[in-house]
């Protein structure tokens, strides 16, 4: 069992949460399951084990689990570890400090307190010149009392891992790199990736990424546009003046610039290179490597596009012929290179609503480098049904090793990123010429999997069944297959077992089933090459849920307990999977969560609804539900409805919908404006802080002019008109857009050029931001919002809790 608390501190070297775990044989477990070696140390009232949870070669990240065997409450630890040659790059859940060639780890006020048989943990990433170079617990103590171990020089790893680097980087402090990753200060490694800003290392509560510093260079009618990012933990709200960044064109310093994360440089030209570097406390630190100039504001990705197909004979739709076009994407950094990469579903051009028959051809997912290098394909089989509601897959890093892995539902057939068959857990032994498909195309039988790839390769690293699984189809609400084949999937950083916040900050899956009547959500770790069921949420259990969901499903810390909850529709589900509250207001088309309304604490939801006994939208606390707003029964169904700051004049954001008129305030549901032209997507996209209207293969300025639009450019999901990605992607905190070409045989990726003096850190490093990129192209898709307002009148963002890997 895990109790966890939460801690903020200024200091950017006390770390930000922990946890205690009061069962001590389920962290010995979870340990157990990592990849590598362990090393116990046990006597005098206290028993220490160090695990490698992940191995690269040129680097490790360990955990250390304490608990007190003894026979009294300890209120406070101090553990020393022999680093054997190895340099850290980043620690999480304790104080640390490195002195000579030892770690030292030191309780926070947050976790120092043990009571009998409660145990505590914190962990480290390094790097090291061989594989031999691994740690060793030294001593561990407690209340004047310790137990000791003798110096080893080095030990044996005998996991191996194909993933580049942990958390913090390639590079270590002092070493070939700086204290945040490779490129740091003092080291050879000037121009490498990850955090490479030679700054203090990052020691807060949630998993991020780490990346690089994302510079891009355009060329403008007067001159090259150049935007980099500001990662997370550089930002200090208490100092903005701290940090600085020096920007340079081929290798000779042109500016230092104080207030934005972009800058305007009139005397480039299209040869020009750029790199930044961040400059703390008046010291430059590493150099982001350097990049070309852009000749346009897009970057092109070619695609490789499957082949061409007819259904088969069994099928009510026999020969009917099929093409393919690029479809909804995701994004992470599948290599660990501290870039992103595009994972991209293929769709087949009979594709259906599940309320629509006909045998489908199969779906592909692809993995893309920026530069069109396609890493994998995973051909999902003909098990998995085309169709906007049954491929919904998740890309993070989940088990902490710096690489993202892709998660989706699989079947018989599928086949991994190699090419070959999935072999693990249920798949090993069905049968994968088996067709499952109906007449009508429906698979109501057969094996049904949750399986997680590979980042870099696409291979197959884990199968489970999934769960929660088909039954009885009528029960799910018909008897042919629409309701009982819903899906929506998201990361989130959930609390463990239904017990209070994991205070590791660890990203989970979740794969939810059902939401017109019957509504399931499960969570599921992947740590150590397993995939492990954390708890499961069902509406038969908690009828309260029952027909409360949407066609989409987000996250948020909606309590503020360092732990995301699971915003499904009219309900809100706690991150331990329990019931948290309802407004009761039924199924609906749109979800927005942030914090819309700035004069009560906390976040907000704006649903619209689809029963037109109810009303046609509200607003609600996203923590109790009780609806702060909402609009006129009409008897519409309100398909389409948006929550965002698009008007400066007006206090916090605004909503619409598309059966009611009007600009509506979120705070006073008073009319404030004319109604926007669509009610489809939004992306930060210009100079000031309020956000643009995206619809089709535009972006527009609310009541103004059209500031970006692509003629050779497509929309997906029909008259969803949605893009197949917005995210922060690169540059600085402002969105990127991604479409694809009208013949798909490329996507474009297009940055904006317009040079702000607003500076937010990246979006990417705001866990509610990142969390709702995996879950933006499931179902009905949505954008995504940060857990703070961006707009009119904004205040300086909160420093996010954040370490990364």
């Amino acid at each position: 069992m895990r109790t966890c608390l939460s801690a903020a501190t200024a200091a950017a070297l006390v770390l930000l949460g922990a946890c205690v775990i009061e069962d001590a044989s389920e962290l010995q477990g979870e340990l157990e399951s990592q990849d590598g070696w362990e090393q116990p140390l046990s006597g005098d009232g206290l028993d220490a084990t160090l695990a490698i949870t992940s191995d690269w070669g040129a680097g490790y990240c360990a955990e250390v689990a304490i608990r007190n065997a003894g026979t009294a409450t300890t209120t406070t630890w101090r553990v020393v570890t022999n680093l054997n040659g190895s340099s850290v790059s980043n620690a999480w859940n304790a104080t640390t400090s490195v002195s000579g060639s030892q770690l030292i780890a030191v309780a926070g006020t947050h976790n120092a307190t043990l009571a009998t048989g409660a145990s505590a943990s914190f962990g480290f990433c390094a790097t090291a010149s061989g594989s031999t170079q691994r740690p060793t617990l030294a001593s561990v103590t407690a209340g004047g009392s310790s137990s000791s171990a003798s110096s080893s020089s080095s030990a044996s790893s005998s996991s191996a891992s194909s993933s580049s680097s942990g958390g913090g980087g390639s590079g270590g402090a002092g070493g070939s790199g700086g204290a945040g990753g490779a490129g740091g200060s003092g080291g050879s490694g000037g121009s490498g990736g990850s955090t490479g800003t030679g700054g203090a290392a990052p020691s807060g509560h949630y998993q991020m990424e780490d990346l690089d510093r994302g510079v891009v260079a355009v060329r403008v009618s007067n001159g090259v546009y150049v935007g980099w990012r500001m990662f997370g933990y550089e930002y200090d709200p208490a100092s903005p003046s701290a940090i600085s960044y020096d920007v340079f064109r081929n290798g000779t310093r042109i500016a230092n610039v104080t207030n934005s994360t972009n800058y305007l440089d009139r005397d480039g030209s299209a040869t020009s290179t750029y790199s930044v570097k961040a400059v703390v406390g008046g010291v430059a630190q590493a150099s982001s490597p350097a990049v070309a100039t852009w000749g346009q504001n897009y970057l092109r990705i070619p695609l490789e596009k499957p082949a061409s197909g007819t259904t088969p004979s069994r099928c009510d739709n026999a020969g009917e012929s099929y093409s393919y076009s690029a479809n909804d994407a995701s994004t992470g950094d599948l290599d660990g290179d501290g870039t992103y990469e595009i994972i991209l579903k293929w769709d087949p051009s009979n594709a259906k609503d599940n309320s629509q028959a006909g045998c489908t051809g199969p779906v592909y997912l692809d993995a893309y480098k920026l530069d069109g290098r396609r890493l994998w394909r995973v051909d999902l089989g003909r098990n998995i049904r085309a169709g906007a509601h049954y491929t919904q897959f998740v890309v993070y890093d989940f088990d902490g090793d710096g690489s993202a892995e892709v998660a989706v539902k699989t079947a018989p057939g599928t086949r991994d990123g190699t090419g070959t068959y999935l072999r693990q857990g249920p798949a090993a032994s069905d049968d994968d010429t088996a067709d499952h498909r109906n007449a009508g195309g429906y698979v109501l039988s057969g094996p049904e999997y949750l399986t997680v790839f590979g980042g870099a390769t696409g291979a197959e690293l884990a199968t489970v069944a999934f769960d929660v699984p088909r039954g009885t189809v009528s029960s799910w609400g018909d008897n042919y297959g629409n309701r009982v084949d819903r899906f929506l999937a998201s990361a989130a950083f959930v609390s463990d077992l239904g017990t209070g916040q994991d205070a590791s900050g660890r990203p989970a899956i979740l794969m939810a089933r059902g939401y017109y009547t019957r509504a399931t959500i499960t969570a599921w770790s992947f740590r150590g090459g397993r995939l492990t069921q954390i708890w499961k949420a069902d509406s038969n259990t908690n009828t309260a849920y029952t027909g409360q969901g949407a066609h989409s499903m987000v996250v948020a810390d909606v309590d503020n307990d360092g732990a995301q909850e699971v915003i499904y529709g009219a309900s809100t589900i706690d991150s331990n999977g329990t019931r948290k509250c309802s407004t009761t207001l039924g199924h609906g088309d749109a979800l927005h969560v942030s914090d819309f309304v700035l004069s009560r604490p906390g976040l907000e939801v704006f649903m619209p609804h689809e029963d037109g006994s109810k009303p046609t939208y509200d607003i609600h606390d996203a923590n109790s539900c009780a609806v702060l707003k909402q609009g006129p029964v009409t008897g519409a169904d309100t398909g389409r409805g948006v929550a965002a700051d698009v008007l400066a004049s007006n206090p916090g954001a605004e909503m619409w919908t598309n059966s009611t008129g009007g600009l509506l305030s979120a705070t006073t549901g008073s009319n404030v404006g004319a109604q926007p032209a669509s009610a489809n997507f939004l992306i930060w996209w210009d100079a000031d802080e309020l956000r643009e209207l995206q619809n089709n293969t535009s972006i527009t300025k609310y009541a103004g002019s059209t500031l970006l639009g692509c003629s050779a450019c497509a929309s997906n999901n029909g008259s969803k008109s949605t893009p197949a990605l917005t995210a922060d992607l690169l540059g600085d905190w402002r969105e990127e857009i991604v479409w694809r070409e009208s013949d798909s045989s490329a996507l474009r990726l297009y940055t904006t050029t317009d040079v702000t003096t607003r500076r937010i850190y990246t979006l990417m490093h705001d866990p509610q931001y990142r969390m709702q990129i995996t879950s933006e192209q499931t179902g009905y898709n949505q954008p995504p919002h940060p857990s703070f307002h961006i707009g009119g009148g904004m205040a300086a963002p909160p420093r996010p809790d954040i370490h990364v890997r």
